[in-house]
């Protein structure tokens, strides 16, 4: 500790103040007392610090990291161990993140974000080449400084492309990152290279020309399993203006298969770079240049010709281009001679022919004799292949032959007759066929006429003769409305083959779980959910213990919120708080909250509704009627029964309350009633005081108007 009560690390690194937290250390703004300034000091959870896996990755970050060294990525300064957990010093960037420059700005203008994404790519490209996957690309780790610099920050989740020795903390099939920014690749837990990057860059470029990304749903495993089926809206369908040359840019990074993305991020950059110099045209085959999708952007001038942006896969480009001249000064030829029109107000010297410069440019090929040979003995080889299966096929049936066909290599004996299992459940159809020595092999079909889960088909029929141990196809009923059959707990192979037989296509997403690898451990829709045939079931498989989310629970039962974060692996247990919105008993949600990413095994707070808060009863003992009335509304009570007492005549207490019940600051429901005792004149005759009541004699009155209507007025001052 310093002598101002600071937290120092190393003797050097005097903590000010934390301002970030990620997904596992905070960040704190600090003092580096040796040079005399700012610096970051990222510090690891103490939750995570015992676990040899995180801090394993943690040291790894700033091993890899420090090795950086480029003016678009956050540098790494030291790292090192303190108080029992571990830290790293980075750069301090005075200036924003996107995703702040986003809340308050909303999107960007397309050449803003192209520039952006181009010192992002470049930034990337200098990792990916040192053998670094960022994994968590997204708009809160790209900080823009005050003066414009845009930098990438935390590769704390970053992954050697190359396998070390003994480097096993990342395996494929886990999942990291954020799901917004999934590449499909990483939503299914598959290895990773530098594409995946530059998937979730595309999402980032997206966000920032649309304003919102190209997914959202409720929870992230929804996000993450779009990531996997849906393809992305183009951004001229939503009303943004875009050139269609960064369009394709665009949906080039989005492409589902990383071998249709860029391959390096310098060809990222590359593209870019063209667009923001002016070059809107895309080349094709028929060496037409396209229109601009919603809008234009007005070309800027460049010294040298214009070359054309990232190609779009899709419809045919149509719009006017210019040829250019070879060096040799002949006619141009090919799709790569053409380039935009440049537009000018008179004739001028012809424009210099610039070669093509982006890795996706057509070769012309010159060896068009070599492969139509190559393809002719191709040919011959296959007629001769056809022929010689075709002749050992006459040959099998014995038709040349004339001893007849060729006796069959299974002796009759060795031959199962096939039971006849039509009309019977399939239960008792696999037991059937099991027992005769048969596989049985179910799918399942929509059958209105048919009960339920009977087999009303089978291949080969009854009676017909096959070998021991071959298969027989059975068709089962479905009824009348297709269920989704259950799959959870079955390995993932089980699983996918008894879905498809069901007749629905099969998601597969892996995530870290308590169960063994490769046990289904979800599956959206549920079990016996109606679903038409041919629709999409996903189904989560266990990678084994690690990071995962915490699960939504709300609008479920104590006992089935406690079953679901148990079959996760979390250690459960219940809170109680009051809520004015949530009815009391049901779930108000977590703690850790869902969609959280936290480590298996964690202890998961269920927080249970109390129903409304308490309130405390105000006292108004010693207050008028309508004062005290109106302090008890006014803290969510109700007025209940009013007595009233006499007191002397001319005394101040006349028309206040002199007691209540319940007593006050006890702590009650909302609309609890609270009865009270109000003074009342009384009248002396002879030696005896007699209550002025309206109700006469006993001085009581119960259900009194709640206004206060009937209360004694104030005495005069005679009294």
């Amino acid at each position: 500790m310093s002598d101002e009560g600071l937290t120092v690390f190393n003797g050097r690194y005097e903590l000010l103040r934390r301002i970030a937290r990620g997904g596992m250390a905070d960040v704190y703004l600090a003092r580096d007392a040796s040079l005399d300034r700012q610096v970051a000091v990222k510090v690891l959870f103490p939750e995570f610090a015992n676990d040899p896996s995180f801090v394993e990755r943690f040291r790894r970050e700033a091993k890899a990291a420090a090795n950086l060294n480029h003016p678009n990525i956050v540098g790494i300064y030291d790292w090192g161990q303190e108080q029992g957990t571990y830290y790293i010093v980075m750069e301090y960037v005075v200036g924003r993140s996107m995703a702040d420059v986003m809340r308050s700005t909303g999107r960007l203008s397309p050449d803003r974000a192209a520039e952006i994404a181009s010192d992002v790519a470049e930034a990337l490209s200098s990792a990916h080449n040192a053998g670094l996957v960022h994994r968590d690309i997204k708009l809160g780790n790209i900080i823009v400084s005050d003066d414009g610099q845009v930098k990438v920050a935390d590769f704390g989740i970053a992954t050697a492309l190359a396998r070390r020795t003994g480097d096993n903390l990342t395996h494929i099939g886990s999942v990291m990152g954020t799901a917004t920014y999934f590449s499909p690749e990483q939503a299914q837990g598959k290895a990773l290279d530098g594409r995946s990057d530059l998937y979730s860059l595309g999402v980032v470029l997206y966000e920032m020309i649309v304003g919102k990304p190209p997914f959202t749903a409720d929870t992230s495993t929804a996000v993450a399993v779009k990531h996997v089926q849906e393809r992305p809206l183009a951004p001229s369908l939503l009303g943004v203006s875009i050139v269609e040359s960064l369009e394709a840019i665009i949906l080039k990074l989005l492409a589902k298969n990383p071998a249709n993305r860029y391959p390096k991020a310098e060809d990222l950059r590359a593209d870019l770079q063209r667009y923001l110099a002016g070059a809107h045209s895309i080349p094709t085959r028929t060496g037409q240049s396209p229109r601009v999708r919603t809008g234009e952007r007005p070309a800027t001038a460049s010294p040298a010709p214009p070359v054309p942006a990232a190609p779009a896969a899709g419809r045919p480009r149509t719009g006017p281009v210019a040829t250019a001249p070879p060096p040799s000064g002949g006619p141009p030829t090919g799709p790569r001679a053409q380039v935009p029109a440049a537009p000018g107000p008179g004739p001028g010297p012809p424009p210099q022919y610039v070669p093509p410069a982006y890795y996706y440019e057509e070769v012309h090929r010159s060896d068009g004799w070599k492969r139509t040979v190559l393809m002719f003995l191709g040919l011959v080889v296959l007629v001769a292949a056809l022929g010689f299966l075709g002749w050992i096929f006459y040959d099998s049936l014995g038709l040349g032959d004339n001893n007849g066909p060729a006796e069959p290599t299974t002796p009759d004996n060795a031959l199962i007759e096939v039971p006849d299992v039509s009309g019977l459940s399939y239960g008792e159809a696999d037991a059937l066929l099991r027992s005769a020595g048969l596989e049985p092999e179910p799918s399942y079909q929509v059958n209105t006429g048919v009960p339920e889960n009977t087999v009303f088909a089978q291949s080969p029929p009854g009676g017909q003769r096959i070998e021991e141990g071959a298969t027989v196809a059975l068709t089962v009923s479905q009824g009348e409305t297709p269920r989704v059959p259950p799959v959870r707990g079955r390995n993932r192979v089980d699983a996918t083959e008894i879905l498809r037989s069901a007749g629905y296509e099969v998601i597969v997403i892996e995530g870290t779980s308590q169960a063994e690898a490769g046990i289904v451990v979800g599956q959206e829709p549920s079990s016996n959910t109606e679903l038409a045939l041919g629709e999409a079931v996903t189904i989560t498989v266990s990678t084994g213990p690690g990071q995962i989310f915490v699960p939504d629970v709300r609008g479920q039962t104590l006992i089935q919120a406690i079953q679901t974060l148990a079959d996760q692996g979390f250690r459960v247990a219940e809170r109680r708080e009051p809520s004015a919105t949530v009815p009391e008993g049901e779930i108000i949600e977590t703690d850790p909250l869902h969609g959280f990413p936290v480590a298996v095994g964690l202890e998961i707070y269920i927080i249970v509704s109390d129903g409304p808060p308490l309130v405390a009863i105000p006292d108004v003992q010693g207050l008028l009627f309508d004062t005290g009335k109106l302090a008890i509304e006014r803290a969510g009570l109700v007025v209940g029964i009013v007595t009233f007492e006499p007191v002397e005549p001319g005394s101040s207490d006349v028309g206040r309350i002199l007691a209540q019940t319940p007593p006050p600051n006890l702590e009650v429901s909302a609309e609890t009633e609270v009865d009270v005792v109000v003074g009342e004149s009384a009248e002396t005759e002879g030696d005896q005081v007699v209550p002025e009541s309206p109700e006469g004699e006993g001085g009581e009155t119960e259900g009194i108007d709640q206004t206060g209507a009937g209360l004694p007025e104030e005495p005069d001052e005679t009294g």
